[in-house]
């Protein structure tokens, strides 16, 4: 495959997918519209609209299996439009089905071109819709109306049909005549629509010979609405408009008083003739990117913090040893912070995307899996807005995916037990996000039959990871789940009970510089706390020093250093603890974690503490020497070194030590229960 046939399947792919995703959404909509009967035309249009670029656009690359399928969820979604279809569960069913094919073909292209799956079963069964089509009774529905016969000739099936529904539901018809300058009639015409839309529907936008002229233009639009003709004519008052009802034949319709024509006004053209510079201007600013070239950008940022580092290094230096340039080159460092830092600000912005584009998956995760298992759930959403790294978003998908895969599966309970248990008959899944500080925080809730902690902590004694004797916390009864292999299913069922998934979406996490933490009520529910980091690219750190050995800590999980008497420490349950602000904080000696040997020590001078939290948890860790803050850029440990726990990454400081970046909520997690021993 050549670099340019490439690089166009890439943004192929790219554009397939943003189809892929509206589709879905609206059709998430489309689905909840389907008790109330009252579905949105405009909504139907823009699904149909989808489905048809995604035909074109795969036809235009020889995707011969996604356009055949495209056309016929094209063709379907046609006949529903015109009213040809009931508007029913199986038939959004079906059409969610054609979708998630056309995602598998589309993720599937993008890793190798060839790439195809049978959709012949799916096509069957969009045909076996269209089977139904029938003809519209043979009498003329539209006899009665006191209507210009050359304007129902010409009106499209698809308009026929919302005026056949306009006129079910009872709605006024009304004709608006609206007449237009030339050089802002596509303006004009756009505003009055949209006001025409709130209350009613615009059934057809067609040109009219009443009142144009050499620079005006006139159209006749056919409005449905529930709002009476002086209610209309208020709500779209404007010059060079009329409305006049359109009532059945024999019947005077109501006509509103004419309103002044279009000012006959001199306007300048927007450009001169020949100058095509303002038509051929494109209306949207909006760019697609390749998220590797924003990382590579990224990257060169870190580079820049880094050399920055080393600049500042050495002023500072000359500075101190009277060189007569020192000062003024620790002021151009200082600009150059400051520049730098707008430019990392900016490259983050773009990076920056809403977490709705995850909760979107997920809900179409939900419908999908709670039909399967027979169960009827509601998805309550909040805090989509919140922004988060575009690759920390795909790097949380999966681990997301089998939080709600367990909870539908364990969790919620089927419609008759919940009802026997005096619960609603529809389970209850909560998605909520948002940012604390520079942390997200995503809480996933359900209202299930929660986790039995004593059936926990027996399935944890008969496969040996506690032992009978152990006196563990709720809270640590629950973090056994997390275990590699941990599950308490008495059978494998299709979505989980494997013994796989929980320990993935932990090591997934912590792979993020988050944390989870897991609550729950038997027979109320379960929740799940999720807190990461907004970003992993460039950030704030701690320096410290602990024996001979200097580490970087996450400005984003410090809160606050402190100096301590050896005095104040206790030991409570083999832990050694402090008393901060009337509360016990544990602490942690990265010295003995690390498996340092100890030096000569009297025992009794104070020591460093840095305090760090993240969520509700706080830990103290003690270090032997504060060096201060940097801007650090964090590199991956690789393959080799990356399932030790304990190490978000590496990072080069400015002097171009490489030192590790310490892993704050796995340190946390770990090391409270006491599993984490580290050889640095």
């Amino acid at each position: 495959m050549t670099e340019k046939s490439s690089q166009a399947i890439k943004e192929f792919l790219g554009e397939a997918e943003e189809i892929l995703e509206n589709l879905s959404a609206d059709l998430m909509e489309l689905g909840e519209t389907i008790e109330g009967g009252d579905t949105n035309p405009d909504l139907l249009n823009s699904i149909f609209r989808g489905a048809h670029s995604l035909k074109g656009l795969s036809g235009m690359f020889g995707f011969v299996d996604i356009a055949d399928l495209s056309h016929q969820l094209e063709s379907v979604l046609d006949g529903l439009r015109l009213g040809k279809l009931p508007l029913e569960q199986v038939l959004v069913e079906t059409l969610f089905e054609a979708l998630e094919i056309l995602g598998r073909l589309v993720h599937g292209k993008g890793e190798s071109a060839d790439y195809t799956i049978d959709v012949g079963p799916v096509v069957k069964s969009l045909e076996g819709m269209l089977k139904g089509d029938g003809e519209q009774g043979r009498d003329n529905p539209f006899a009665a109306l006191d209507i210009d016969p050359l304007v129902l000739d010409v009106l499209t099936e698809y308009e026929e049909h919302r005026l056949l529904e306009n006129m079910k539901k009872g709605r006024n018809l009304f004709r608006v005549l609206a007449c237009f300058q030339l050089t802002t009639f596509d303006t004009d015409l756009a505003e009055v629509t949209e006001l025409l839309k709130k209350d009613g529907e615009v059934i057809s936008t067609l040109p009219s010979s009443d009142g144009g002229s050499d620079d005006a233009i006139a159209f006749q639009i056919l409005v449905g609405s529930p709002l009476s003709l002086d209610e209309l004519c208020a709500l779209v008052a404007r010059e060079g408009l009329s409305v006049e009802g359109i009532g059945t034949k024999g019947k005077k319709p109501e006509v509103s008083a004419a309103l002044p024509p279009a000012r006959q006004t001199s306007v300048e053209p927007a450009a001169k003739k020949g100058d095509s510079t303002a038509s051929m201007r494109s209306i949207s600013r909006m760019v697609r990117v390749d998220i590797d070239k924003l990382d590579l950008l990224m990257n060169i940022v870190g580079e820049l913090v880094i050399a920055k580092g080393t600049i500042g290094e050495l002023s500072d230096r000359l500075k101190l040893e009277g060189h007569g340039l020192g000062s003024d080159l620790v002021k151009a460092t200082r600009i150059l912070e400051r520049r730098l830092s707008e430019l990392q600000k900016g490259v983050m912005e773009v990076r920056m995307v809403p977490i709705s584009q995850l909760f979107d998956k997920m809900a179409r995760v939900v419908r999908r899996m709670a039909g399967d298992v027979g169960k009827k759930i509601v998805l309550d959403i909040r805090g989509a807005e919140t922004e988060l790294d575009k690759l920390i978003t795909e790097d949380l998908s999966d681990p997301l995916l089998h939080i709600i895969r367990n909870a539908i599966d364990h969790g919620i309970e089927l419609p008759e037990t919940r009802l026997a248990a005096g619960k609603p008959e529809n389970g209850h899944i909560g998605l909520y996000a948002v940012q604390k500080g520079n942390h997200v925080v995503i809480e996933i809730h359900d209202d299930g039959r929660g986790i039995d902690g004593e059936k926990v902590r027996r399935k944890a004694i008969e496969r040996g990871l506690i032992d009978e004797s152990a006196d563990l916390s709720q809270e640590e009864v629950f973090e056994l789940i997390l275990l590699p292999g941990f599950s308490t299913a008495d059978k494998v069922s299709e979505l989980s009970g494997r013994g796989v998934g929980m320990d993935v979406v932990k090591n997934n996490i912590s792979a993020l510089s988050g944390m989870i933490e897991i609550s729950s009520r038997l027979g109320e529910g379960t929740t799940m706390v999720i807190t990461l980091p907004i970003t992993l690219a460039i950030i704030k750190a701690l320096i410290i020093r602990v024996m001979d050995k200097e580490f970087a800590i996450p400005i984003t999980s410090v809160m606050e250093t402190l100096m301590v008497e050896r005095t104040s420490v206790r030991t409570i349950e083999g832990r050694e603890v402090i008393e901060l602000r009337q509360s016990t904080l544990p602490l942690l000696r990265l010295a003995k974690l690390f498996n340092y040997q100890p030096v000569a020590d009297d025992g009794k001078g104070p020591f460093f503490v840095v305090v760090v939290g993240m969520a509700e948890k706080r830990m103290g860790l003690v270090v032997d020497e504060l060096l201060g803050q940097q801007d650090v850029v964090i590199k991956p440990l690789g393959n080799i070194l990356s399932l030790v726990r304990g190490f978000a990454g590496a990072a080069e400081l400015g002097n171009r030590k490489t030192i590790l970046v310490l892993d704050v909520g796995s340190l946390m997690s770990e090391s409270l229960r006491g599993e984490l021993t580290l050889n640095v």
